[in-house]
């Protein structure tokens, strides 16, 4: 568990976080992710609108499963006691300071058969434990009313063996950076229970062996009113399991 001050990683782009609001997505079909969104001041001297990316990949890490996951007989009853950030009034950051943020520790070591574990849908544990990453959405982002759509893919693989596979996924929207209060570019971060093998998706995954997995997360976003621009971000993150 990390608990701090400021972001312990400078990438976050959340030591700025002034509000926070929840949107919380939670994909259909059997996939189990959800997401956060938390407005923060622009940096002085901020690079000119015209030159920054509509949305920027930030860290990616995976680590324990949340002491409360929020399931209760397989409904999302409240909010895991991580991710959150401080002065939400979400526990266990409720008197943490803005800018505060409170994560699952990156681990970079599993078990086989921990990441193997079936997902538990009645509290919703399982699988090596919770992946989380973020990405930065610019100030010039324009979305619709409802919002823009978000889609995500998430692949891990050892070589040529694929050990886990979600191809691109709508799992909600999120707003433009105008419709939140204070208006201005935001952190979205994007979690959920993360396992391995045939338990976790069907074939032609395989289950792991021991060695590294490299996971390879996909974000795409796409952005306009009038006309429809899709942005994509990738990040990786490599894990050993034994």
């Amino acid at each position: 568990m990390i608990r701090t001050h400021k972001i312990l990683l400078a990438a976050l782009a959340l030591i700025l976080a002034i509000t926070f609001s929840a949107p919380a997505a939670l994909a259909e079909s059997g996939v189990h992710i959800r997401t956060l969104t938390v407005p923060h001041a622009p940096s002085s001297g901020a690079t000119p609108l015209a030159a920054v990316p509509d949305i920027q990949q930030g860290p990616v890490a995976m680590g324990p499963t949340p002491p409360v996951t929020g399931v209760v007989n397989g409904v999302q009853t409240g909010p895991p006691s991580w991710p959150c950030f401080g002065m939400t009034g979400q526990s266990p950051c409720n008197n943490d300071p803005a800018g505060g943020y409170l994560a699952a520790l990156p681990e970079e070591v599993f078990t086989i058969a921990t990441c193997e574990s079936a997902y538990n849908t009645n509290n919703g544990t399982g699988g090596c434990g919770e992946l989380w990453w973020t990405f930065e959405v610019a100030n010039a982002v324009t979305c619709p009313t409802a919002g823009c759509p978000l889609s995500v893919a998430i692949t891990a693989k050892q070589g040529t063996n694929t050990v886990y596979s979600l191809p691109l996924t709508n799992i909600g929207t999120i707003p433009a950076p105008s419709q939140l209060t204070p208006p201005g570019p935001y952190t979205e971060v994007i979690y959920g229970q993360q396992g391995l093998g045939l338990n976790w998706s069907p074939a032609p995954t395989v289950n792991p062996a021991a060695g590294n997995v490299t996971f390879t997360v996909t974000t795409q976003v796409t952005v306009g009113t009038t006309t429809t621009t899709k942005v994509t971000a990738k990040g990786t993150l490599v894990v050993y399991v034994m």
